[in-house]
């Protein structure tokens, strides 16, 4: 079916007003940066964004501009942020758990090894104020 210009127009006028709102976070429920949204927002056929279809290049804008707003650190999809916090938490977290395993073992290795002598002294500093030498005279 061959649609006129301005219906094509009026179209594309409706994808790149649902795309901004997109981009800019504003989700409908259940919906999420993608074509899938996308097209839904702006009342057109999915299927118009692929291959050689006549909105296949707004798709081509559409994530080139999704694209570059996450290389800049701007998700617009807080699910997706969400997932890329959770995994940079998670990396540190890993990071901790290791490090705490390394003192633990440590502290194991240590406590394992064998005193040579007699253990460390107990003595407070006040005790050794008057050597044995002066109580006796």
């Amino acid at each position: 079916m061959r649609i006129s210009r301005a219906q094509r127009a009026e179209n594309e006028n409706r994808i790149r007003a649902a795309m901004d709102r997109l981009l800019r976070g504003e989700f409908p429920p259940g919906g999420k940066c993608d074509i899938k949204t996308l097209a839904r927002e702006a009342g057109v056929d999915r299927t118009a964004f692929y291959g050689t279809r006549s909105h296949s290049r707004l798709r081509a804008e559409f994530e080139r501009r999704r694209q570059a707003l996450q290389q800049t650190g701007d998700i617009p999809d807080p699910r997706e942020a969400q997932i890329v916090r959770l995994k940079v938490e998670s990396t540190k977290l890993r990071k901790r758990l290791t490090g705490s395993e390394q003192t633990i073992n440590e502290l194991m290795d240590f406590r394992a090894q064998p005193w040579h002598g007699s253990p460390p002294s107990t003595k407070r500093s006040s005790d050794s104020v008057n050597p044995p030498s002066a109580q006796a005279a």
